[in-house]
Formats: structure tokens, C-alpha cells, sequence
């Protein structure tokens, strides 16, 4: 999901009031000022009298945050957990895809995960595109045996022309499943984690 805050971005012409944004591929900041900033390009992060500082690019970068700078200064020095790890799929773990995947990170994330028919797989990973994708899932769902947890990809965004998640939970939960995670894709693209009902 990541983190957000809002912040006082303390420059040397003067003070901006920004949005942070931190997703695993790097920091965000919109508002009074804008910039995107690589996780790769920081160093010497740290945190002190509620504010957070770091160099990027060859430039310092400062944030008033107050009481979570120390939080923020830890976010932003931990290395987040990759695609695969945040999707559950480990090296041998046994996958079936439905769709063509939107970005390289996604296809790099499922490279190491065995192929299979959506009834022997382990988890499921769906691409949806459209509102007839979307509303064909479940009736292929119940003609594939999909009986394990499922990844709904879908837009994200205002600019995407997928469904968003509130799209995909409506049609999804009409249908009995269950969502219990998001994960971030790319900008644009974003991740739902459902479950079948149970039985009974």
C-alpha cells in the first residue's frame, strides 16, 4: 500500500506545503513543489528535531514531519520486500495466469513460479482490462476449479481506463469472494487479493 503523509518540504527558497508518498519503488511528493525520487538515489538519510533529511541526485532533500520523522527516516532506509514477496510467489510455487501482464516488474515477479492450469495452481493471477473481464471472472472461476487465492491486477489511478478496486471488490463480493490484501504493481496498476467463500 505504502506510506503518506503530510509534510513541509524546507528547501533553500523557502517552505512548500507537499504530500509524501512512499511506494517500494521510491518517494513521491506533490502539493506546492513536485519531485520523484529513486530509493537507489538516497543516502544519508536521517532524522532529527522532526525532520527528515537525505541527499538524492546530489541534492539535499528536507521534510518537516514532526513527530513520525524517526518513522519516516525507517521507512525510507528499509529495503521494501520485492513484487514476489509482497504476492506470495516463491521460487517453485505453482501459478496460473489469466491476461496478458501490464508491466515487466509483474513478469519478473512470476518468472521463478511453475505454470500450471488454474485448478492445480496455488494462486491465480488475473489481469483485467475492461468491465467485461471483469464481469466474466467469476462464471471462470467456477469453469476452471479455481479454488485457491486469486490476484485481481487492475487500474489504478484516474488516468488507468481499467476497472479500479472498487470495481473489482462490487463484482468480486457479489460472487462470495473474500478480499484480504492490495498490493501496489506499478503507477498505474494495482493488485487485489481475494479468497474464495468457504464451504457451508
Amino acid at each position: 500500500m505504502g506510506r503518506q503523509a503530510k509534510a513541509t518540504w524546507i528547501g533553500d527558497d523557502g517552505l512548500a506545503a507537499v504530500t509524501l508518498h512512499l511506494e517500494w519503488g521510491g518517494l513521491q511528493v506533490s502539493g506546492e513543489r513536485h519531485a520523484r525520487l529513486p530509493r537507489s538515489a538516497m543516502s544519508h538519510v536521517r532524522a532529527a528535531d522532526g525532520v527528515v533529511s537525505f541527499v538524492a541526485d546530489g541534492d539535499e532533500y528536507r521534510f518537516r514531519l514532526g513527530a513520525s520523522a524517526s518513522a519516516w527516516a525507517d521507512a525510507l532506509t528499509t529495503t521494501p520486500p520485492t513484487l514476489a514477496e509482497k504476492l506470495g510467489v516463491a521460487a517453485g510455487r505453482t501459478v496460473a495466469v489469466r491476461g496478458d501482464l501490464p508491466v515487466a516488474e509483474l513478469e519478473d515477479a512470476l518468472s521463478d513460479a511453475m505454470r500450471v492450469p488454474p485448478f492445480e495452481a496455488e494462486l491465480v493471477v488475473v489481469v483485467v482490462r475492461d468491465p467485461d473481464e471483469l464481469a466474466s471472472l467469476p462464471v471462470w472461476f467456477r469453469e476452471c476449479g479455481v479454488d485457491s487465492p486469486v490476484w485481481v491486477v487492475h487500474g489504478k489511478g484516474r488516468q488507468s481506463t481499467a476497472p479500479r478496486d472498487t470495481a473489482v471488490r462490487s463484482a468480486l463480493r457479489e460472487s462470495g469472494w473474500r478480499d484480504t490484501k492490495v498490493s501496489a504493481i506499478a503507477d498505474s496498476w494495482s493488485a487485489t487479493r481475494f479468497h474464495p467463500a468457504k464451504a457451508g
